[in-house]
């Protein structure tokens, strides 16, 4: 008995275009594979000038981004491929070429248990700062920092948004005591304080949120009995408010709600009460 093989001939790479949106290589065969540039991390947080700086490897073989220190395979391409990176290798990557503007407050008891019944790890985001004072002279460049610390320490009522959204997470009557350029510091910080619970402030900063390359919709069979959709307010049912991320210890869930200037504590309180419960894996 004989066995014949028949050998595959892989086009090479004539030319190639990068997009923030696609990855297209046209070959000696005539076609051109188009990709997502979501399917390679590193290019998809390139700047346009380093998505434009590749060159052809591998006599048509592969193409090489130097400023990214990226290679894809034709082969690769035309099997549809992802990204073999790891989560971890990439969060290296982006640590070293993103460091966020804006530092978190973090508090003392941050990663440590409470008498409240939160999460030992809880970060709350907003989406923007109100540039009426002027940072660089007064906290250092760091306006979050030096608000919600200015707020904590002088425990001043003024500050009805973070009244709002602490009453929001404590409840109606607890006292307060204290998009696209925006993912890779997003990321970073993320995976500097690794928490297990995200509460996302804002329509519009949850849309955001969502086009982040790691994020990931909760299967709907965890929601079943979780959360009653008649304790919701209307629009925001409880299969478009969930997510969750990955970092190198684990994943961080998130809870979207209204903005807390415009939400209704009373109405908001049960949901966030039941979401900080939710089991983070």
């Amino acid at each position: 008995m004989s066995i014949s093989a028949v050998e595959t001939k892989i086009p090479n790479a004539i030319s190639v275009e990068v997009s923030g949106k696609a990855l297209s290589v046209k070959l000696s065969d005539g076609r051109t594979v188009s990709i997502s540039v979501d399917q390679y991390p590193r290019l998809a947080h390139a700047t346009k000038q380093e998505r434009a700086n590749w060159r052809i490897i591998g006599r048509g073989h592969g193409i090489h981004w130097e400023d990214l220190d990226e290679d894809i395979s034709v082969e690769g391409l035309l099997e549809g491929r992802r990204s073999g990176e790891s989560r971890t290798s990439l969060t290296s990557w982006l640590l070293a070429r993103h460091q966020p503007k804006f530092h978190p407050w973090k508090g003392e008891g941050y990663g440590k248990a409470n008498d409240l019944g939160l999460p030992e790890n809880l970060l709350i985001l907003g989406e923007s700062h109100y540039r009426d004072r002027d940072w660089e002279k007064e906290w250092n460049g760091q306006p979050t920092i030096g608000v919600v610390g200015e707020f904590k320490q002088q425990e001043r009522d003024g500050y009805r948004l973070f009244t709002k959204s602490m009453r929001t997470i404590l409840g109606p009557r607890a006292r307060t005591d204290m998009w696209e350029d925006a993912a890779a510091p997003f990321l970073v910080t993320l995976e500097s304080l690794r928490p297990t619970h995200i509460v996302a402030c804002g329509k519009r900063l949850w849309k955001g949120m969502q086009k982040y390359h790691n994020f990931l919709r909760p299967p709907s069979e965890t929601l079943v009995g979780w959360f009653d959709p008649a304790t919701f307010p209307k629009g925001w049912p409880p299969a478009n408010i969930l997510g969750c991320y990955h970092h190198s210890q684990g994943q961080s869930v998130v809870l979207a709600i209204y903005h807390p200037s415009r939400n209704q504590p009373r109405v908001w309180h049960p949901v966030v009460e039941r979401f900080l419960k939710y089991p983070a894996g």
